[in-house]
């Protein structure tokens, strides 16, 4: 297993404390910001394993979850990205496996009507509220927090979309992984920590908003205008 840290230009003296505590470590200092998903492909490129890990730095990874997500890489073939069961830092369930979009549920979670209709059947749906969260299984997609890609879809697919400064690049690659055949599946014997904010969430207008609104717009665009939409 190889550790890339990824340090999105920050001005913190992060470089001397990695170096003197985790020499392991292949730190990635960049001298200039990055968005999200270009942060990711640096890393990617200058991995070399058969799995490349996804992981945001707000996380804790819980004992035996990498290797669970790699044992059942290995035991599926067909499927190209998986990830884990997330929890909130005090145990609870963080719903992280999710329906692709739709109009109906865009409206529902990133429009000025989102607050009334946070209850609504159309967010549940999406938010797969029902779902037996026990279980593994394909879903259309899971959250960026932790993502196990693997490496030959990579080279098939392509790498993160860089178009998406923040947010919506998990939705978008794994419905390039759908399209091209490859499976996404829900693997909820590995636990993660997620210290979800969900920033873009608590405020209609903010920069993180704003952020996920341009990113859903270049997914619909991209996707989802104009074309027919797939069914996983």
């Amino acid at each position: 297993m190889e550790v890339l840290l990824v340090d999105n230009a920050s001005t913190d003296g992060l470089q001397p404390y990695i170096k003197k505590n985790f020499p392991v470590i292949k730190y990635l200092r960049q001298t200039q910001r990055r968005g999200f998903a270009a942060n990711n492909n640096i890393g990617i490129k200058k991995s070399l394993g058969k799995f490349v890990l996804l992981l945001n730095p707000d996380t804790v990874v819980k004992p035996k979850a990498l290797h669970k997500l790699i044992k059942f890489m290995e035991n599926n073939n067909s499927v190209g990205i998986c990830g884990p069961q997330l929890r909130f830092p005090d145990g609870s369930l963080q719903l992280s496996c999710r329906k692709f979009p739709t109009l109906l549920s865009t409206i529902s979670r990133r429009s000025p009507l989102r607050f009334l209709l946070k209850n609504s059947e159309a967010n549940r749906q999406h938010l797969l509220s029902d779902l037996n969260h026990s279980l593994a299984q394909p879903v259309d997609w899971l959250l960026g927090a932790c993502l196990c890609l693997r490496r030959s879809m990579l080279k098939e697919i392509g790498l993160l979309d860089e178009k998406y400064f923040l947010y919506v690049d998990d939705i978008d690659i794994c419905w390039r992984a759908w399209k091209a055949g490859w499976q996404v599946w829900y693997v909820p014997a590995a636990v993660v920590t997620h210290h979800h904010q969900a920033v873009s969430d608590k405020k209609l207008l903010s920069k993180n908003s704003w952020y996920h609104l341009t990113s859903m717009f270049h997914f619909i665009s991209k996707h989802i205008l104009w074309k027919k939409a797939i069914s996983v």
